[in-house]
């Protein structure tokens, strides 16, 4: 009888290492970035609230990756003061930069169908009425749109009772040194 149980028990246990080995297996297969922008690619164009962001600068994919404990990815559309105001900001915050690209609006109500001309430094002219771009690499390495560096915001979807905003992007933004940076193919849709 004891052999038995002794025989039993070595089988629970070899069970047991089994299940836990595969469970471990998948689990480090899994990815665990926080952002649902993962890979090397452009998330797809949608307008479900899918929380996906992404854009090309200057020809290469840029995603939100976060670390630490700070968000990579910051949106919001909110009636303020008598006025809306948009903000879609993301950033990889891994390593020693801050890379970030934001697109935005003041006191523009927006609509879904519309284009936007992104053509404000906000940071600049205390003016917040209107569209603007900027794209950082770190506090003092600013790239801003202006009036000869613009570009385009298109909402094709604003669910308020839902807080789904969805759209594409495309802007081209200067620093101080007069350099240029292109900002294409940008998409969102975010649940705020």
């Amino acid at each position: 009888m004891k052999k038995k149980e002794n025989n039993f028990k070595k089988h629970i246990l070899g069970k047991n290492i089994i299940i836990l080995f595969l469970l471990a297996l998948t689990l480090s297969c899994c990815n665990n970035d926080d952002d649902n922008n993962s890979g090397s690619s452009l998330p797809p164009a949608t307008q479900t609230g899918a929380n996906t962001v992404g854009c090309l600068v200057n020809g290469e994919v840029f995603l939100p990756h976060a670390e630490g404990i700070n968000p990579s990815v910051n949106c919001f559309y909110q009636f303020v003061g008598g006025e809306w105001y948009f903000s879609m900001s993301f950033a990889d915050l891994r390593g020693a930069t801050n890379e970030r690209v934001t697109v935005q609006s003041g006191k523009v109500e927006l609509q879904e169908g519309e284009t936007y001309v992104l053509s404000k430094n906000f940071n600049d002219d205390g003016d917040f009425t209107g569209g603007g771009g900027t794209y950082s690499l770190s506090a003092s390495n600013r790239y801003f749109t202006t009036t000869q560096e613009s570009g385009e915001l298109t909402i094709t979807r604003l669910d308020l009772s839902n807080s789904i905003i969805s759209g594409t992007f495309w802007f081209d933004a200067v620093n101080g040194n007069g350099e240029v940076v292109e900002i294409r193919d940008g998409r969102f849709d975010w649940d705020y």
